[in-house]
């Protein structure tokens, strides 16, 4: 950050600490401030009413993310704190040599009984150590925590979606847990997770997932808010219509028999004529919402994973993560539609919104100006306001000085991730794994 940046963001933290501003009072002015700019806007420039619509339905829309996540009720009695079904944890991993033992120990020191757990590790064909970290894992859980490990090796790389489902095949327990194998969980993860399915309509349940590396950079910074509002937020809201959309994989658990009623499906799944190689959490989740099951999120069962910390690696990621979106929403609008009217009505929004976004841009950033010969202040302003509504929500819950790594996000999502999602579309059909 340049100097004049540093000075005035440390200057807006000490105004929020020393005067004791209660964050949530900046936020709801900060909505109050951008409804207004945005009355101004459609009221008083000619955008045209496609655009003028577009900006106030975006606005609210994601504003709603953050009211209607306010009321999830994750510590509702009827989800039994108590209840202990057995368990078993998928960690699928190809090389992860360098996180992988310590992802299974943490595993096995977790506060359960440990009659009723299990770990399966899969080690997919990795050329590093990882088999040699696993068997180690598996010797000390064993000497220290009395815990079971299964370590499968596969000498040739078959795929995540075929190591989750081998870890499904090894287990007869009534829940399995998949974890990334470079993510970690707290003692209480399993318990926070495990509770929910003292309700037999639940089907799979999202932990939250934090970033372990969060204080490497500023792109880790940006991913570490991001993460955050995008569980505490988004995946909020979708619980409480029981239908969260991806239950992601760093820390996800599933009812057993659920995953093995689809799971033949899941694995032969194919989409414009090619084999579906990644996306498989969200995936996995399409497959089980369109069986009518619930599917919720637990703000206390936390996960701890590491993400991308060069712009090479995290832009690749982000390609991904687009074109697994763009197919599983458009299988998703499929069937959403015989969910809760709210819920449905939300999601097919979002991804309408989502889809013409970079049109929205072009026009706004591009045409419009070279048209008018007018700078799109008022969008600017507007772009600036959701962004700081966006750190500031990072802020109220976490007092973090993250937080304006978020307002960062919010703008690089518009003015520079949005032009991967029209490349995504096009080469959609390219199943090449690209993160590493």
């Amino acid at each position: 950050m340049s100097t004049v940046y540093m000075a005035i963001f440390n200057k807006i933290n000490f105004f929020l600490k020393i005067h004791s501003i209660n964050s949530w009072v900046v936020f709801y002015i900060l909505v109050y401030i951008v409804l207004i700019i945005k009355l101004i806007t459609i009221t008083q420039i000619d955008t045209g009413f496609f655009f003028k619509t577009y900006s106030i339905v975006v606005s609210l829309y994601i504003l709603s993310r953050f009211i209607i996540s306010y009321f999830y009720d994750h510590k509702h009695p009827k989800y039994n704190i108590d209840y202990e079904p057995t368990v078993a944890f998928g960690i699928p991993s190809k090389n992860e040599g360098e996180n992988i033992r310590e992802t299974i120990l943490r595993i096995a020191n977790t506060d359960y009984p440990v009659d009723k757990f299990e770990i399966i590790a899969v080690n997919d064909g990795s050329d590093d150590n990882t088999l040699q970290e696993m068997l180690k894992a598996k010797e000390i859980a064993k000497k220290n925590k009395k815990v079971l490990v299964k370590v499968i090796n596969w000498k040739k790389n078959r795929g995540k979606r075929d190591g989750m489902a081998e870890c499904v095949r090894q287990s007869n327990s009534e829940v399995i847990i998949f974890i990334d194998s470079d993510s970690f969980v707290e003692p209480n993860t399993t318990k926070e997770l495990i509770k929910y399915f003292s309700d037999k309509n639940v089907a799979a349940v999202a932990g939250h997932a934090y970033v372990a590396n969060a204080n490497i950079n500023w792109l880790t910074k940006m991913q570490d808010v991001r993460y955050y509002v995008a569980f505490k937020a988004y995946k909020g809201a979708e619980a409480i219509f029981g239908a969260v959309t991806c239950c992601s994989g760093c820390c996800s658990a599933y009812r057993t028999k659920y995953v093995r009623d689809v799971m033949n499906d899941w694995l032969s799944q194919y989409f414009l004529g090619v084999r579906c190689t990644y996306g498989d959490d969200r995936s996995l989740t399409n497959f089980i919402l369109r069986k009518g099951y619930i599917t919720l999120y637990s703000p206390s069962a936390a996960s701890h994973t590491f993400v991308p910390s060069t712009l090479a690696q995290f832009m690749k990621q982000q390609l991904r993560w687009k074109k697994s979106w763009i197919r599983e929403s458009l299988i998703a609008a499929t069937f959403i539609w015989k969910r809760h009217p709210i819920m449905s009505t939300s999601y097919l929004l979002g991804v309408a919104l989502t889809l013409l976004a970079p049109v929205v841009v072009i026009r706004t950033m591009i045409w419009f100006p070279f048209n008018t010969g007018e700078f799109p202040y008022f969008y600017l302003i507007g772009l600036l306001l959701m962004a700081t509504i966006y750190g500031m929500y990072y802020y109220a819950y976490k007092k973090n000085n993250n937080w304006i790594y978020g307002v960062i996000f919010s703008l690089f999502y518009t003015l520079i991730l949005i032009w991967q999602l029209p490349y995504a579309i096009i080469t959609i059909r390219d199943t090449r794994w690209g993160t590493r």
